[in-house]
């Protein structure tokens, strides 16, 4: 009889889960196992969010009278042990492309190949493999390095319809307990609430995404982003049900345009963990190789000032102070502070990776690292110069009646909008007049936006002028 385990990773889920179809479809006894070693390069909100998931899915598999068993110790050698201990003969995976867990899985095969165990890793945690967007190239051994050509290229790949849920059959008599962890992450955690954002997201924000999802105070983004990053919802799954919802013939021209934007942040994701995959110097060195070696500051009091949202600026300190608190950062105001980090401040853009990688529960490192790397103007963006974002007038753009920044800025709530958008501005006596004095409730601005932009960008130009 054929047995075999359905290593669960960064899938925790039943549904479109092609590593488990294939674990099952080979017959015989198929065990589920997770290691808690997996845990060790998360972020301590996303092991909360990880044991939570982990406790549901193993909820789902009791109902198919099957077991999850959880794993101690270094993954490599747990899942060896469990093989060996089940009769295992081949283990399956989906396949790995963060950059901890590639390792685990390299050493995990070598570990199960010595003892004559084989490990197959089937899909990913993308919409379309590396390799088969690199087809599309002329040198298709070589990722694409730039987002243009690649969403081409990733836009003419069909999209397969996913795959019906299934389950392991396999009852483990020493299937090991879930960590016990604090609930930190806000976010549901199961399987059946992933799908129903995303039916929700389908049905009634997809339409109007490109209309609402910039606006920080607006409900418009899909609230998606744990979901796919764990895997209890598959990044396929995402793109089918837009595409579907896009080909209904009842679906309006503005509706698709709103799609189409979102289908572009799907692809944007794909391809940050596309260039890391083929670019793995990327998470440590800049991608362009003339802002090699760039001075950023370390700055650690300045580095404070930002992490802790007492810049002066609104918009940046509302969207620190929301991901200090929710482990999560609305996608346009994380534009605008990581620039000012990089630009006004000139921090070193690993300080803001490193925050990101710290503190959101769909941290990802590929994308960290690309996101990052893009708005400090030495990754994949290939413009003479970075694209600079002013605080301010991303404010009066974005948050124009300052909804999110009071929501955020607990100081500034009970302010006019002008003046909550730019307290610096409000004289001495309409600042008696409000019982708001500056900087003692909120802090005059760091830096001078316009002033520290053209130092920047001066400095910026001339380096990577350099003669080489």
């Amino acid at each position: 009889m054929t047995i075999s385990l359905q290593w669960f990773r960064r899938d925790l889920r039943l549904h479109d889960n092609a590593s488990l179809i294939a674990a099952t479809a080979s017959g015989g006894t198929t065990y589920s196992i997770f290691c808690s070693g997996d845990l060790a390069h998360l972020n301590p909100r996303q092991q909360s969010f990880v044991v939570a998931a982990l406790s549901h899915l193993r909820a789902a598999l009791g109902k198919a009278d099957a077991t999850l068993s959880v794993l101690e110790g270094d993954p490599a050698t747990a899942v060896t042990a469990a093989a060996q201990r089940l009769g295992a003969t081949r283990v399956f995976c989906a396949r790995a492309f963060d950059r901890a867990e590639r390792e685990i899985e390299n050493r995990a095969r070598e570990k199960l190949h010595d003892a004559s165990i084989e490990l197959r890793t089937i899909g990913g945690s993308v919409v379309h493999e590396p390799e088969a967007v690199a087809e599309r190239k002329q040198s298709p051994k070589e990722g694409y390095r730039v987002f243009p050509p690649f969403l081409d290229a990733w836009k003419s790949l069909a999209v397969e319809r996913p795959l019906d849920a299934a389950a392991t059959n396999g009852r483990d008599a020493l299937s090991g307990a879930i960590p016990d962890l604090p609930a930190t992450h806000g976010v549901v955690p199961k399987e059946s609430a992933a799908l129903e954002t995303l039916s929700r997201f389908v049905t009634a924000r997809a339409g109007d995404y490109g209309l609402n999802a910039e606006y920080p105070g607006r409900s418009g983004t899909s609230n998606l982003a744990a979901y796919v990053r764990f895997g209890l919802l598959s990044p396929r799954a995402v793109c089918h049900a837009i595409l579907e919802k896009m080909a209904r013939t009842w679906t309006l021209a503005e509706e698709r345009l709103s799609m189409e934007a979102y289908l572009r942040r799907l692809a944007l994701r794909d391809f940050y963990i596309h260039l890391a995959y083929y670019e793995p110097n990327v998470y440590e060195e800049p991608l362009q190789e003339k802002m090699r070696g760039f001075a950023w500051s370390e700055d650690e009091e300045t580095a404070a000032t930002w992490l802790v949202g007492k810049t002066g600026y609104p918009l940046v300190d509302a969207a620190m102070r929301q991901l200090a608190a929710e482990g999560h950062v609305h996608q346009r105001a994380a534009v605008v502070a990581a620039s000012f980090c990089t630009a006004d401040l000139g921090l070193d853009w690993r300080i803001g990776r490193d925050t990101w990688m710290r503190e959101l529960v769909e941290a990802d490192e590929a994308l960290c690292v690309g996101n990052w790397q893009r708005i400090a103007g030495i990754g994949s963006d290939q413009a003479a110069y970075p694209r600079i974002y002013n605080p301010v007038r991303q404010a009066q753009l974005f948050d124009s009646q300052a909804t999110y920044i009071r929501r955020y800025c607990k100081e500034l709530s009970k302010l006019p909008t002008r003046a909550a958008l730019a307290p610096w501005e409000i004289g001495k006596q309409q600042q008696m007049e409000l019982g708001f004095f500056t900087p003692q409730q909120y802090p005059a601005p760091v830096v001078d936006h316009e002033a520290a932009a053209r130092a920047f960008l001066a400095r910026y130009q001339s380096y990577r002028n350099r003669a080489s």
